[in-house]
């Protein structure tokens, strides 16, 4: 082999070192930094008056040693602060229970380091060094930018990118790296030139729609694949990139991150969890808990341990089976829940009880994002293809997380409102369509202002048209005949019409597993099958008597139906498409760009080479771009050796292409949106005091999203019970109106009560919001109090 052709990475190293440290004599053992510092926001989500960061990293200690790191941070070389780091063991809940079985091999204690840095100010670069046992000599150093909030920012999307399939005929086995090409787009997202299309800014942080590393989330399967790639010290398309160390990070939790299914975690051990295996090697679940640090501003009680029927809880979620045996150990249970437990600012929270669910500010967005587990659902997990059975009927969303989501979105008043969670709704992809339970709170979301809904769990890139719900989203879809399941607006492209008459759905599960609907073997594919790529064609053949078309006329309608449904729903897949933009058959990852009341993404590929594999009978092998031109093939795959964790491929650079563009643009409307705000000249003998909003929509677009907020007087509160279309935040009342279609009015009445013993007047100021249009501002009354 070529010396060239060998390239170690940060993980690869380490296993190196630790290697040699094994062969040593104890006394001559070297602690080692088993996670590179990383930042992460920690606990806060809404802006403040100022920012904070965290640095994290982990080391292979037994017990924590804080008072041998330092943590320094400046905003300039003239003054540096410092900062206490707090230690925690992880990964040893099971010592808690002398009774479990041990595990040969497991990956053992660990101590989790974090530091909060407080007091930042917005929109401000930071430079910061980690000193202590196991960093380089002169420490640890990296930089980090704090969060903007004005209206211009940046950032990346991608998800389902941790998968390493064995390569095709490789002997000795081999695999195959795809996650560290997305990283390293990701990182030189700005420097990717793309033909006709202007320069992008740095992406300045990256959300993840899940599913970061298979097969069950652990602590071991971090090690392997994600940390040594999205931090590591080399930027390459085989080693990945250091974006951890300078950059937010944020997943949502997918199915892979919580034990595999979303149903439940086995807290034991796999029968065997080699290294690269993506299993469960012992005591190490559950790292999203463990090694990421959220906004801890999500309900208690969601985790995946409680399987939930409708409204009623169940803690079946955590299991412990090793080699066919079954335990039951409920102080290892509460040891790992205890082993959460950490202050990233705003006081000792379990990260467990509180993070699937969470949501943060930045520029002039709000990020929510959700758990869409099937344990949500009363564990329901759909097996079937589309073809096999009519689509699942799943139990409602908790009422009491529901209400958290309402609430959570009615209280901020940032114009973009964006959801992240791993299941789609709305997917054409014919492998994940079964997995549809999100569609219960489609019409939520929508109602109370959301724009844009992120997705994963399918393992390709595709666009919605703007969706609308209805009363028959979230049920079962028994019939073609009728109304739509949804309203789609057809109108949309994203280039000239750019005011969406709904929430765009966005599957971005491309980051590097194989995809489901292409007609490739693995590792690319999973299998010859139906393609469902928007530049497919001609027909496939499911089972005996049933053949099927393939590309767009498969694709998903708006009665929630495919083609391959047609065995128990007549004329299934005939109605519009929901899906406007379909590519299974290449890697990419989204690039975003906010500027004010426009929002673009950018969709770019995994790099290619200058050449193409097309024959006569094939000419797009790898489907086509965005101005329906075949794509070449991608540069060849990464291969690593299982056993030393050696890059054993050549090195390989390529150019990406573009798959999609779209914007959208939320237009001001105050000409031609009227907000009139009136109330009685005194409040009754009671103190009700009842302000009426009329709305008049003479614009040319109907509203989506369309809420009153009522600002008060401090004297004045809401009169009655907070519900689903009318919540109380702080000194506003929020209504929600839903849709307020173009030509309409509307007349609400709210009832305030003023607090006895006011004097003087108070005020009222009615500010019309919708995802669709810039706010809209009413009069302002001033009203005496007697």
């Amino acid at each position: 082999m070529k010396p060239s052709s060998l390239i170690f990475s940060p993980l690869i190293l380490r296993h190196l070192a630790m290697a040699a440290c094994v062969a040593l004599a104890p006394a001559t053992f070297a602690q080692q930094v088993t996670f590179s510092p990383y930042i992460q926001l920690g606990d806060n989500g809404t802006f403040g008056a100022t920012d904070q960061m965290v640095i994290a990293w982990q080391t292979d200690e037994t017990a924590p040693n804080a008072s041998a790191y330092s943590v320094t941070f400046s905003a300039d070389d003239h003054w540096r602060r410092s900062v206490a780091p707090s230690g925690r063991v992880i990964d040893n809940y099971l010592s808690a229970d002398s009774t479990l079985p041990t595990i040969p091999g497991a990956y053992g204690p660990h101590t989790n380091y974090a530091a909060v840095l407080q007091g930042l100010r917005y929109d401000t670069e930071y430079h910061y060094v980690v000193k202590g046992p196991g960093m380089p000599g002169h420490g640890f150093a990296s930089s980090f930018h704090t969060r903007k909030r004005g209206s211009v920012f940046s950032f990346a999307v991608e998800g389902d990118e941790g998968y390493f399939p064995v390569a095709p005929n490789s002997n000795p086995a081999r695999i195959v790296d795809y996650e560290a090409r997305i990283a390293h787009l990701v990182y030189n997202a700005a420097k990717i030139p793309l033909p006709n299309q202007p320069l992008r800014p740095t992406p300045d942080f990256i959300l993840d729609t899940g599913d970061n590393v298979y097969n069950e989330g652990t602590e071991d399967n971090y090690r392997d694949f994600f940390f040594p790639v999205f931090n590591s010290d080399q930027d390459s398309n085989e080693t990945g990139a250091p974006i951890l160390r300078s950059k937010l990070f944020f997943p949502v939790d997918g199915n892979h991150d919580l034990g595999s299914t979303g149903v439940s975690a086995n807290l034991l051990a796999d029968n065997s969890a080699p290294p690269f295996s993506g299993t469960l090697s012992g005591g190490d679940a559950l790292s999203f808990f463990n090694d990421f640090y959220f906004p801890q501003n999500g309900p208690e009680g969601f985790d995946i341990q409680y399987a939930w029927n409708g409204n009623t809880p169940a803690a079946t979620g955590f299991t412990m089976t090793y080699q066919g045996q079954s335990f039951n150990s409920p102080a290892a249970i509460k040891a790992f829940r205890d082993s959460t437990m950490v202050d990233t600012g705003k006081g000792v929270k379990s990260q467990i009880d509180h993070q699937s669910n969470y949501s943060f500010d930045y520029g002039n967005a709000h990020f929510l994002f959700l758990d869409a587990d099937p344990h949500l659902f009363n564990d329901n997990l759909p097996s079937t293809n589309a073809f096999n059975a009519a689509p699942p009927v799943f139990t409602p969303y908790p009422s009491a997380l529901g209400t958290w989501v309402i609430n959570d979105l009615d209280s901020s008043t940032q114009p973009w409102k964006i959801v992240v969670y791993h299941q789609p709704a709305f997917s054409s992809g014919d492998a994940t369509i079964v997995n549809n339970q999100m569609r219960a709170v489609a019409k939520l979301l929508e109602d109370h202002g959301v724009n844009i809904v992120f997705n994963g769990h399918e393992h390709n890139y595709q666009r919605t048209l703007p969706i609308r719900s209805t009363s028959r989203t979230a049920g079962p879809v028994s019939t073609t005949a009728g109304s739509p399941a949804v309203y789609v607006d057809p109108t949309f492209d994203g280039a000239t019409n750019t005011v969406p008459d709904g929430v765009l759905y966005i599957v971005e599960g491309a980051g590097g597993n194989r995809d489901f609907d292409g007609a490739f073997a693995p590792p690319r594919g999973s299998g010859v099958g139906l393609d469902e790529d928007d530049s497919a064609s001609g027909t496939f053949t499911d089972e005996p008597g049933l053949t099927v078309p393939q590309g767009p006329a498969s694709w998903l309608d708006t009665n929630l139906t495919n083609p391959e449904m047609v065995n128990f729903l007549p004329n299934a897949g005939q109605g519009p498409k929901i899906t406007a933009r379909f590519k299974a058959k290449i890697f990419s990852f989204g690039d975003v760009v906010v500027a004010g009341n426009k929002l673009t993404l950018f969709q770019i590929t995994e790099p290619l080479q200058s050449t193409s594999s097309a024959t006569a009978a094939d000419p797009a092998p790898y489907g086509t771009d965005i101005n329906g031109q075949p794509l070449n093939d991608p540069i060849p795959d990464t291969e690593v050796d299982p056993a030393t964790g050696q890059v054993v491929s050549s090195p390989a650079t390529g150019a990406s292409a573009l798959l999609d563009k779209w914007s959208i643009t939320r237009p001001g409307v105050s000409s031609f949106v009227s907000a009139t705000l009136s109330a009685p000249r005194h409040a009754d003998m009671s103190g009700i005091l009842t302000y009426n909003v009329h709305i008049q929509n003479s614009s040319q677009y109907s509203l989506n999203g369309t809420q009153v907020r009522l600002r008060l007087s401090p004297s004045v509160s809401l009169a009655g019970t907070p519900g689903d279309t009318i919540t109380e935040q702080g000194s506003e009342v929020v209504v929600t109106i839903g849709r307020l279609a173009a030509g309409a009015t509307q007349d609400i009445s709210i009832p305030t009560a003023v607090s006895a013993g006011s004097h003087g007047e108070v005020d009222g100021l009615a500010v019309v919001t919708s995802s669709t249009v810039q706010p809209v501002f009413s009069n302002r009354v001033r009203t005496p109090v007697r």
